[in-house]
C-alpha cells in the first residue's frame, strides 16, 4: 500500500505536488497551535495568556499598517507583471514595510511613555514588537514566492523547524521563568527574528537595489485602497481582545482569547471547505448554473451550522481539554465564537460572487461600517455585561457582513444577467435563525449535561440520515471538477501552437521543482 501511494504521489504533476504540501503546512500550523494550547493554559496564569494574546492583537493591527498588506494579494501580482524582475521587486517590497516599521519605532521611541502606559505593556516587550515588524515580512515575501513558482520543498522545511522552534521555545520559556507571559512572547519573537533576519538580507542580495520606483508606485496604488477593508477586517477580528484587556484586565483577556483559540478548530473546517469549493463554484458560475450553486453552497452552509451547534454543545468538555478551572469563565464565550464562524463563513460564500464578477468595491464600505459599529458596540457591552459581550458584538456584526454582502451579490448578479438571485434566502434565513437560538438556549443547558448530550445526538443521528445528501453532492462537485479538467486536456489537445501544448503552470513548476534542491541546500 506504501508503494502504490508513493507511485501514484510520484506520477502527479509538481504543481498538484505542491498544492498538497502548502494545504499540509497551513494545516499543520493551525492543528499545533491547537493541540499544544492545554500545555500553555495549564503553565500560565489567565493574566499571562492574556498578555500573549493582546501582544498578538497589537502587533496585528501594527503590521497591517506597516507592511500596508504588501506581502499578499499585490505581491502574486507583482509576480505576475514583473516576471523578469521578480529579485528587485521583492526587494522593492521589503524596503517599503522596513521604511514604514522604522517610521513606526521612532515615533514609538518618542512618546514610548504614552504607548507604554496606553498598551500596559513593558518597553522591552514593545521594542520587541517593532524588531518582529522590520524583519518578519521578509519572511511572507520569500514564502509567497516560493508557492508562487510551487518551489515547497524549502517552504515545507522551513514551516516544520519554524514550528518546532515557536513550540520548544515556547514551552522551555514558559517553565523557566515568572514572567510566563512575555518569556512566551520573546520566544516567538526570537525565532522570527532568527528566520526574518537571515531571509531579508538574502531578499535584499538576490535583489540587487533597495528601491525601485516603478515597482512601489505600482504596488502602493494596487494596495492604498484596500488598506481600510484589511484594517477593518482585523479590528473586527482582534480589536475586542484590546478593548476587553482595557476596559477588564489582562485576565480577561487571556480568557476570551482561550475562547477564540476553540473557534479557530472551526475555522479551519471552514476555511478547507472553503478552499475546495471555490474553484468550482467559479466553473458553475461561467457556466451560470446558478440553482447548482445554490443546492450545493447551502449544504455546505448547513453542514457549518451542525458543526457550529456540536462545539457548543460540547463547549464544557471542550474548555476541560484546552485548560484547566482557572479559565472556566470563558465557557460562555464559546458559542457566539462558534456560530460566527457560520456567518464568516456564509459572507465569504457570498463574496467569492462579487470577487468572480470583480465587484468587490462595496466590500471596503461593509468592512469599514463593521468594524466601527464593532468598536462601539463593544464599548457599550463590555462596560454593561463584561467581557463575554464582546464574543456577542461580534457575532451581530457577522451576521450584518453576511447579510450585507448577500444583497450586494444579489445585486451583482441581477445587474449582470438579469437573474432574480444566486442563493434562496428564505432557507438561508430559516437555517440562521435556528443556529441562533440554538446557541442561545445552550447556555443555559451547560449543567444539564443530558439534555445537552440529547440534541448532539440527535445532530448525529440527523447527519447519519441524510448522510447520501451529502455524499451525492460531494460527487457531483468531484464530478463537475474531472469533466472541467477533461474539457482543458481536450481544448489543449486542439491547440496547434506549440508552446500552447505545454501548460505554462506545469512547465513553470517543472523548472521550479529543479531549483527547488538547490534552493533548499
Amino acid at each position: 500500500m506504501i508503494k502504490k501511494a508513493l507511485r501514484k504521489y510520484n506520477s502527479l504533476s509538481v504543481v498538484l505536488r505542491a498544492t498538497i504540501w502548502f494545504i499540509f503546512c497551513s494545516t499543520l500550523q493551525k492543528s499545533l497551535a491547537f493541540v499544544t494550547t492545554p500545555l500553555f493554559t495549564r503553565m500560565m496564569t489567565p493574566e499571562h495568556y492574556g498578555q500573549f494574546n493582546t501582544f498578538h492583537s497589537w502587533s496585528g493591527i501594527l503590521l497591517v499598517l506597516t507592511t500596508l498588506r504588501l506581502n499578499y494579494a499585490v505581491f502574486n501580482k507583482g509576480m505576475s507583471k514583473y516576471k523578469d524582475e521578480r529579485d528587485a521587486y521583492t526587494s522593492t517590497m521589503q524596503t517599503i514595510t522596513f521604511f514604514l516599521a522604522a517610521v513606526a519605532l521612532i515615533i514609538y521611541i518618542i512618546f514610548h511613555n504614552q504607548f507604554n502606559k496606553w498598551s500596559e505593556m513593558p518597553t522591552y516587550i514593545m521594542l520587541a514588537m517593532f524588531g518582529q515588524l522590520l524583519f518578519t515580512p521578509a519572511v511572507d515575501f520569500w514564502t509567497i514566492r516560493k508557492r508562487y513558482e510551487y518551489i515547497y520543498r524549502p517552504v515545507v522545511f522551513r514551516t516544520l523547524l519554524m514550528l518546532l522552534l515557536y513550540t520548544a521555545g515556547g514551552l522551555a520559556a514558559v517553565a523557566l521563568t515568572e514572567e510566563k507571559g512575555y518569556a512566551r512572547i520573546l520566544s516567538e519573537v526570537a525565532t522570527n527574528l532568527a528566520f526574518g533576519i537571515p531571509l531579508f538580507i538574502y531578499n535584499r542580495k538576490k535583489g540587487k537595489t533597495w528601491f525601485n520606483k516603478e515597482h512601489a508606485s505600482f504596488a502602493l496604488r494596487f494596495n492604498l485602497p484596500l488598506l481600510l477593508h484589511h484594517l477593518s477586517l482585523y479590528v473586527l477580528n482582534s480589536f475586542d481582545t484590546i478593548m476587553v484587556q482595557k476596559m477588564v484586565s489582562f485576565a480577561a483577556a487571556g480568557l476570551y482569547g482561550l475562547a477564540y483559540r476553540a473557534g479557530d478548530a472551526i475555522k479551519v473546517i471552514s476555511n478547507s471547505i472553503n478552499s475546495a469549493l471555490i474553484p468550482w463554484e467559479y466553473e458553475q458560475l461561467e457556466k451560470k448554473e446558478f440553482k447548482k450553486i445554490d443546492n450545493v453552497i447551502f449544504l455546505s452552509f448547513v453542514a457549518m451550522a451542525g458543526v457550529s451547534i456540536m462545539f457548543s454543545v460540547c463547549a464544557p468538555e471542550l474548555l476541560m481539554l484546552l485548560a484547566d478551572n482557572r479559565y472556566q469563565e470563558a465557557i460562555d464565550v464559546i458559542p457566539p465564537v462558534a456560530i460566527s464562524v457560520l456567518f464568516s463563513y456564509m459572507y465569504t460564500s457570498f463574496a467569492n460572487v462579487e470577487l468572480f464578477y470583480e465587484n468587490n468595491k462595496f466590500t471596503m464600505y461593509i468592512s469599514t461600517a463593521g468594524a466601527v459599529l464593532n468598536v462601539v458596540l463593544n464599548y457599550i457591552g463590555i462596560k454593561l455585561f463584561g467581557f463575554v459581550a464582546a464574543a456577542y458584538t461580534t457575532l451581530i456584526c457577522f451576521i450584518l457582513f453576511a447579510f450585507s454582502h448577500y444583497v450586494y451579490m444579489t445585486h451583482c448578479v441581477r445587474k449582470e444577467f438579469g437573474v432574480k438571485r444566486v442563493f434562496r434566502a428564505g432557507r438561508i434565513v430559516v437555517l440562521s435563525a435556528v443556529v441562533i437560538a440554538f446557541g442561545l438556549l445552550i447556555v443555559l443547558l451547560y449543567d444539564h449535561v443530558i439534555i445537552r448530550y440529547s440534541i448532539l445526538a440527535v445532530i448525529l443521528v440527523a447527519m447519519f440520515l441524510k448522510r447520501k445528501v451529502f455524499l451525492d453532492i460531494i460527487k457531483e462537485v468531484r464530478d463537475d471538477k474531472k469533466q472541467a479538467e477533461k474539457t482543458k486536456k481536450d481544448q489543449k489537445a486542439q491547440l496547434t501552437d506549440a508552446d500552447a501544448e505545454v501548460d505554462p503552470l506545469e512547465q513553470k513548476a517543472s523548472v521550479a521543482e529543479d531549483a527547488s534542491e538547490q534552493e533548499l541546500s
